[in-house]
């Protein structure tokens, strides 16, 4: 038997560690093209010798009722199985079964990561978790998984005794599953492991080509159903408590081919009383089972639109997908985690409203939201986030008559109690993309969509035939008027404009803040500066003189700058009979002189290439930078408000961003060229807030 251990050589101490490639080819022999049999015929065949509980991969989806494949017959032997119906992988050491697109051209390789690898024929390699080809001519391709689920030999049996399996033959005795772990899959994984869950967790590990999500089985077993927004999707994860079998589908059921019907969503809820088909959805009262098939009720015969999930270990799914979210269950006994400010976010209410009154001195906003009869007078928190021309703004910008987004802050009662965030049609539009879809268009008026939401019929003063038909443009409407109605290009004009008409405010009246320390006998204090002063604010550097804007103004010193998520924290020195006319939690603004113009007009962040630690980089890059991994829509924090303010118990895009800066920074990369390079391989949502539709 060959036995080869390759492992990275030690370069440069400064190089992170490589998870090592073990290879070996002969450790078990691959099964090809087996003959083929049904379930009710091998029952019959190995009655004495297949149990009840006996697990099965399951493919769920094609010929027939689909097909079984018991663990102890075929998969523990070979651990890979080349077949023209699917390429199928057990990996007992990371805990996982799952199946691909059929070939007969694959054979079992070694583990990396702790998970198995398998070669093709030409030489490529390739992860059986997530079918990523990581080394050889295809480097970079991904195999087409096969809906699959893992079950039990008795309950498939018992509902889809049509299902292919293969002929039993004398050959195939059973093998006993493995009660250790093998100690060459022990040795290929990485040495620093995810340590949100412990790493033997099983979870259902779900990925689409945007998004990656763990949910961990006991939380799964718990709920038996959950259903939630991932991105812009709705996601609905499924339960057997019979053979502890997880799915995951959309809520997208489509009818049998033989049959005629176009692809409805439906929604489910569990009944708990019907063990086999226990989710029901509410439109037709059809009963689904766990392989997202309706077995009872006016959509007998439909399926669910399958997700690629696997139950399989934590750490072997975090290994291979690094920035990976954590279903977390709502927990109302104990203390519950919270992914950083990412759940409150989710929660709170985002509206569209008429702008009926603004009170600049007064912090308030009068709002008609849509749906409701009657307008009301809400005040607007001290930091709100005001946007305008898809930049920040004040409220005596912001046009009376105007439709408007607002977000509402929640007491702990979770009831609205005041704005947080208000923004023009324009800056809600640039921050879900790049506008709507102009969809017609004729002398009078204009029909747009937005993502999925109904098509708008919009009347205008004049015709706006150099519009584009089917392109992205950016509309302000009033009632049943577009106000604006412009191009990309003329919007981003706009958006010019009013970047330097704020720069005006800032300096005419300063940077917005609040007072979050002072001590009166040292003569110092600490001021939070905005959001929106991220740029001028951490151009600053120690020993600059600044103007604090109360009555009379007081002169300061800056000691330090430092990032604090979205937010700037300066430290000041001033003398200590001015502190005392300060307190805490008071707002202000500091005045500070214009940085050059190259400063306010550069597409990097302010503040980069000064001498810091490694740590303080890594932070201030960290603060500077804004989510672009493609999840979480309007609950990600880190979309809106940079990536330092996820919380990295929730999200594994936080901790896999400091790594990937810590071995940038370790190969001897400045800030810029960093940032330059994250640029390149993120895009332009890398820099500026964001959020997806």
């Amino acid at each position: 038997m060959r036995c080869l251990l390759l492992l990275v050589p030690l370069l440069a101490a400064a190089e992170p560690a490589t998870p090592p490639l073990i290879v070996k080819p002969d450790a078990f022999q691959t099964l090809v093209n087996p003959k083929c049999s049904h379930c009710r015929d091998e029952a019959k065949r190995r009655a004495d010798q297949l149990k009840d509980d006996d697990r099965v991969l399951c493919w769920i989806r094609g010929y027939s009722d689909g097909g079984a494949i018991p663990y102890r017959f075929f998969l523990n032997p070979y651990r890979v199985i080349s077949d023209t119906y699917g390429v199928f992988v057990y990996d007992p050491d990371a805990g996982f079964a799952r199946g691909f697109a059929p070939s007969l051209d694959f054979r079992f390789h070694g583990w990396r990561n702790g998970v198995m690898v398998m070669q093709h024929k030409d030489g490529t390699l390739y992860s059986c978790l997530t079918g990523l080809a990581f080394d050889g001519p295809n480097k970079g391709k991904r195999l087409t998984p096969v809906p699959a689920l893992v079950s039990n030999w008795g309950y498939w049996l018992k509902h889809y005794p049509g299902a292919v399996a293969y002929h039993m033959f004398d050959k195939y005795q059973p093998l006993e599953l493995p009660s250790a772990i093998n100690e060459d899959s022990r040795k290929s994984r990485a040495a620093n492991t995810d340590k949100r869950l412990p790493a033997d967790t099983f979870v259902l590990g779900v990925r689409t080509e945007k998004q990656a999500r763990a949910y961990p089985l006991d939380s799964l077993a718990k709920a038996g159903l959950i259903r939630e927004k991932v991105g812009d999707e709705e996601w609905v994860i499924l339960w057997c408590s019979a053979t502890g079998t997880a799915a995951a589908y959309l809520p997208l059921a489509t009818p049998p081919k033989k049959e005629d019907g176009a692809p409805r969503t439906v929604t489910l809820s569990l009944d708990r009383k019907a063990e086999a088909a226990p989710f029901v959805d509410k439109e037709t009262n059809s009963h689904w089972d766990i392989a997202g098939r309706a077995v009872e009720g006016p959509l007998k015969g439909w399926t669910l639109t399958w997700l690629d999930g696997t139950q399989v270990k934590w750490f072997a799914w975090s290994a291979e997908h690094p920035h990976t979210s954590v279903y977390s269950a709502p927990r109302r006994d104990e203390a519950k985690v919270l992914s950083g400010s990412s759940e409150y976010l989710r929660s709170l209410p985002k509206r569209f409203a008429t702008l009926r009154g603004v009170d600049a001195k007064r912090h308030q906003v009068s709002l008609l939201i849509e749906g409701e009869n009657l307008a009301k007078v809400w005040p607007v928190t001290p930091d709100a986030e005001i946007k305008v021309n898809g930049w920040w703004g004040r409220l005596d910008q912001l046009l009376v008559g105007d439709r408007v987004w607002v977000w509402f802050a929640l007491d702990r009662r979770k009831q609205p109690m005041a704005v947080c965030m208000v923004a023009d049609e324009l800056s809600e539009q640039d921050m879900h993309g790049n506008g709507v879809t102009l969809v017609r268009r004729d002398e009078n008026s204009i029909t747009i969509k937005a993502g999925d939401k109904p098509e708008r019929t919009l009347k205008t003063a004049k015709d706006l035939g150099l519009l584009p038909i089917g392109k992205s443009i950016f509309v302000q409407s009033r009632g049943d008027k577009a106000r604006i109605a412009v191009d990309d290009v003329t919007f981003e004009r706009m958006r010019i404009y009013q970047k330097s008409m704020l720069s005006r405010r800032w300096e005419e009246e300063g940077l917005p803040g609040v007072v979050t320390f002072l001590h009166i006998f040292s003569g110092e204090i600490e001021v939070m500066l905005d959001h929106e002063a991220m740029r001028w604010g951490r151009s600053l550097q120690p020993g600059a003189e600044v103007s604090l804007q109360v009555d009379p103004p007081i002169s300061a010193v800056v000691r330090t700058v430092q990032p604090w998520r979205e937010r700037t924290q300066l430290r000041l020195v001033l003398s200590g009979h001015d502190v005392a006319d300060l307190k805490m939690g008071q707002r202000l603004r500091v005045k500070m002189p214009s940085p050059p113009r190259d400063v306010q007009e550069a597409l990097l962040p302010s503040g980069l290439d000064r001498p810091r630690s490694k740590d303080e980089r890594v932070e201030w890059l960290l603060a500077s930078v804004y989510c672009s991994c493609g999840i979480g829509g309007d609950g990600c924090t880190g979309h809106f408000y940079t990536l330092a303010s996820c919380n990295p118990n929730g999200c594994g895009m936080p901790n896999a961003m400091r790594k990937t800066l810590a071995k940038k920074i370790d190969q001897g990369l400045t800030d810029r060229q960093i940032i330059e390079q994250l640029l390149k391989e993120q895009g332009p949502a890398l820099l500026r807030p964001h959020l997806l539709p």
